[in-house]
């Protein structure tokens, strides 16, 4: 019986409900040492007698044994690899141990989306007959690969019969961070509950120490049941209980207990401490060495310390342990590791961590065998695991340039494993621990990608001009490719001289790519208002280097495809980067590769944005901003807020989002903040009639960025202008943009630049490039979806010039197209801005919207409704988009009725 926990069991057998109706999740239970966590899983196990139930425990001597945990938590489920993918099955077999890992150094991507989605795989399997609980005691305590495939699962059970739970310990304990997760706080039980627990399970203890029992244990369920134990007039005075916490009181009463011990008896609890996995061969190979044997453990067993279960020595409770290894002395802690490690097999994983403990400075051998030991985890695709032990190795290292070379091992395996506070960490380290440039120059590589996932443009452009040093010094061929980055974020910080500086540099150098680099140093002046490069240069220059990547074909890799789209963009070709965006995005999930999804689905939203799909848009921004989130890159959800989700809620009017966008910027890049929020203020100023202040914020926002970012907006401070009556303010402005439409060919741009001419004509020549731009338009959808939202801006304006000249039905015409577009688009004020003109034209009737089916869908429910068109089966969704199966099959019963359709075959025929 759990006394005083009716509300923390009610929550869990809310959660058990749940999931039996298929509606999974995972709730995080956190308090301090003794406080019930254990007890709570206990109870939850026992109410799911219908369930199969899977569990594991943190275990800190396994926290360097990469995914430990997980093994121990799905190997009982290991009977069900058969009914998963070949690929799942696969990478759970070598992950869980079943199958040799393959014969290279790191497998590619980030495990924790390829084991993750594996193992989503195998609990939907094994939840086919009865649901699944999965229990994780001591989570704190995991390995970081285990950790981090649990928290993607726990982020994914919405829709499987599966429901987790893990216990944390606050205090005394690793952080343990579940961003995104219910969380369960265990207080104190009150006086009530905890006068009922002492006299049910102690009523031994007499009536006049009672009351000295409840106040020193405050609450703390297994402090009433120890503390009366300890005498009352040592261990229960007040000093005593006020100045110490409950943890620590309670190791007191367990470190008591062990010293009243037989010698031998500690010796074996000490050996059982020491190697927490409790192997008993282990355990008694090493406890015949030190003058102790099996016999010896009968007096902790009678006190119940410690028990034999599951072929297994085990503590009655984690502190038990971490008392009888922390209060013996240091030399019989040292002693005791020094034999584990003799007594254990070469091969043994856990016996560098064990030399390790032993050894008190710099010891060389140890050092090589914990690298030997990171090696292994790299194998196994342990990123986590690997830079934790490549990080000891390096401090056990003596000085030289061996450490340094540790500490890099450390850092790329650090950023491998999206962990980029670590290896911006260890980059630091490195810098103070060698002078050896080729290990610095792979340093500051690893320095320049953790600051530009920071957001830090400036920052990462120096890191790669001084990796670029580096490299030079000691092999300049290799000064190309963080040269030519150190081009990329000059362009990102509009420092047009800087990105010169790389040029010239690669150009001195006389290496292969330099060419390559000046490419990139071209476009970037060209298109960003440079003096000296006209637009039409920069295009062909970028048009050089698509040419080249795709020359590559696969070998380009995820992140390289990237930029390619961004650069399509650059050049006008919306259709190609939204293509290959949403081809290389598929490419990346299936890799793993999911440190270059967030590129590629920012790119895939800003094609789906200026193609006037504006929910698309707004569903890829948020699939972006979860992924930065979960693997760690700033820069993702800014771009996501700035350049999609702001524009969107600003061309709709709605400031109450655009405020919030803004705030969540500065929370997040409040270097960046005045610049990406100067853009979506001028935006909504425009939208709602504020020309004064649109034009000053637009104005502003070119001047201060890299224009060529935000090119697409250049009409809107022309208009602006046009409407407060002073053209001239924008002339500049709008005659480079015009070169580099010119420059680009397309056909979409040239409407708008023709629609933006007739904005500046005399009223008599308005009408024709209006027209014009109206067929331009109709042009470009003849080859592609077109572009809905600047069409029906210029029908708007056609419309308008249509209606002064007395052309009053064909007006109406063209006010109705655009009416129906913007109402689609949620666009209010524009839509407005029509009724208005239509009720001057005579016509007062309603403006039927388009058909807006993806208006009808979640952001979620959308994108699987996409890729069911598309032919896709729900298990190809789920890899897609990080999902199981089953979660791919509910989204689709959830949009089909919303839809009006029964089946992917109707769906097919809607055109999605």
């Amino acid at each position: 019986m759990l006394y005083g926990r009716d509300t923390e069991t009610a929550a869990l057998a809310d959660r058990l409900a749940a999931a039996r109706e298929g509606r999974g999740s995972a709730l995080v239970v956190r308090g301090e040492a003794g406080i019930g966590k254990s007890s709570l899983a206990a109870a939850a196990a026992e109410a799911a007698a219908d369930f199969t139930v899977v569990r594991c425990t943190g275990v800190e001597s396994e926290h360097s044994w990469s995914f430990a945990g997980l093994q121990a938590l799905l190997l009982p489920l290991a009977g069900h690899l058969d009914a998963i993918p070949d690929h799942h099955a696969c990478v759970l077999s070598r992950t869980l141990g079943l199958e040799a890992a393959p014969d290279k150094t790191a497998p590619p991507g980030d495990l924790r989306f390829t084991v993750g989605l594996a193992a989503l795989s195998l609990l939907g399997a094994a939840a086919v007959a009865r649901p699944v609980l999965c229990i994780v005691d001591d989570a704190h305590w995991l390995d970081p690969d285990s950790a981090a495939v649990l928290l993607f699962l726990a982020k994914r059970l919405a829709a499987e019969p599966v429901a987790m739970l893990l216990t944390v310990r606050e205090g005394y304990a690793p952080d343990f961070p579940t961003p995104g997760l219910d969380e369960l706080r265990l207080g104190p039980l009150d006086d009530h509950a905890a006068g009922e627990l002492l006299a049910e399970r102690l009523a031994g203890v007499p009536y006049s120490a009672r009351d000295r029992v409840l106040r020193s244990a405050e609450g703390n369920p297994l402090a009433l049941l120890e503390l009366p134990a300890v005498e009352p007039e040592t261990r229960l005075a007040a000093d005593w209980t006020n100045t110490r916490s409950t943890t620590t009181r309670l190791k007191q009463v367990f470190g008591d207990r062990i010293d009243g011990l037989p010698e031998t008896t500690r010796t074996l609890l000490l050996l059982i401490a020491a190697d927490d996995t409790a192997d008993t061969a282990l355990v008694l190979d090493a406890a015949s060495m030190l003058g102790a044997q099996l016999t010896d453990l009968a007096p902790a067993e009678s006190d119940d310390l410690v028990r034999f279960e599951g072929g297994r020595f085990a503590f009655g409770h984690p502190l038990i342990r971490s008392a009888a290894y922390q209060g013996a002395p240091v030399h019989r802690r040292l002693e005791a590791h020094r034999t584990m490690a003799d007594v254990m097999e070469p091969e043994d994983h856990r016996r560098p961590f064990h030399l390790a403990a032993a050894a008190t400075g710099p010891d060389e051998a140890v050092a090589a065998a914990l690298e030997a030991s990171a090696e292994c985890a790299s194998t196994c695709g342990g990123h986590g695991v690997e830079y934790t032990t490549f990080e000891r190795a390096a401090a056990f290292t003596p000085e030289g340039p061996e450490r340094g070379r540790r500490l890099l091992r450390a850092a790329e395996a650090a950023a491998a494993a999206g962990n980029g506070p670590k290896a911006w960490e260890l980059y630091g380290r490195i810098l103070a621990s060698t002078r050896d440039r080729a290990i610095l120059a792979r340093a500051s590589l690893i320095g320049a990608l953790v600051a530009a996932w920071n957001n830090d443009a400036r920052g990462a452009y120096r890191l790669y001009m001084e990796a670029a040093d580096h490299y030079t010094a000691v092999q300049p061929q290799a000064a190309g490719y963080p040269l030519f980055r150190a081009v990329e974020l000059a362009w990102q910080t509009g420092d047009l001289s800087r990105a010169e500086v790389a040029a010239e540099h690669a150009e001195r150098l006389a290496i292969d790519h330099s060419a390559w680099v000046r490419d990139l140093a071209t476009a970037t002046a060209g298109l960003n208002r440079s003096c000296t490069v006209a637009p039409a240069e920069g295009v062909a220059a970028l048009r050089r280097l698509i040419d080249i990547h795709k020359g590559f074909g696969d070998a380009v890799s995820a992140e390289d495809r990237g930029m390619v789209a961004w650069w399509q963009t650059l050049v006008g070709d919306i259709a190609a980067a939204e293509a290959d965006a949403s081809s290389a995005a598929r490419a990346a999930r299936q890799s793993g590769s999911a440190g270059a999804l967030p590129r590629l689905l920012m790119m895939n939203a800003v094609a789906e944005f200026h193609r006037g799909r504006w929910k698309d848009a707004e569903a890829l921004a948020a699939n972006v901003i979860d992924l930065s989130l979960e693997i760690g890159q700033l820069i993702g959800t800014v771009k996501a807020r700035a350049y999609v989700l702001a524009p969107v809620a600003a061309y709709r009017g709605d400031e109450a989002r655009v405020a919030d966008l803004a705030g969540a910027m500065a929370a997040q890049a409040p270097a960046d903040t005045a610049v990406k929020t100067g853009l979506a203020e001028g935006l909504l100023d425009f939208t709602l009639g504020r020309h004064e202040d649109a034009l000053d914020r637009l104005l502003s926002s070119f001047d201060s960025t890299a224009p060529a970012d935000i090119l697409p907006f250049v009409p809107d401070a022309v208009e602006a202008a046009v409407r407060v009556g002073d053209p001239d303010r924008t002339a500049d402005l709008f005659a480079w943009y015009t070169e580099w439409v010119e420059a680009t060919g397309q056909v979409h741009l040239a409407a708008v630049v023709e629609r933006t001419r007739g904005l500046l004509a005399p009223d008599d020549e308005a009408g024709i490039r209006f027209e014009r731009a109206a067929a331009l338009h109709r042009e470009a959808e003849l080859g592609s979806r077109g572009f809905p939202f600047e069409a029906a801006r210029t029908d708007l304006l056609l419309g308008e010039w249509l209606r002064r000249a007395r052309r009053v039905n064909e007006a109406k015409t063209r006010l109705r197209s655009a009416a129906a577009v913007f109402e689609r688009l949620g666009a209010e004020p524009w839509a407005e801005r029509v009724r208005r003109e239509l009720r001057a034209a005579g016509d007062a009737g309603p403006v039927a919207a388009a058909p807006d089916l993806a208006g009808k869908l979640t952001p979620q429910e959308l994108q699987v409704v996409r890729l069911a068109a598309a032919g896709l089966s729900n298990r190809e969704i789920g890899e897609q988009l990080y999902l199981s199966p089953r979660t791919a099959g509910y989204h689709l019963y959830k949009a089909y009725p919303k839809l009006g359709v029964a089946s992917r075959t109707e769906l097919a025929r809607l055109g999605l």
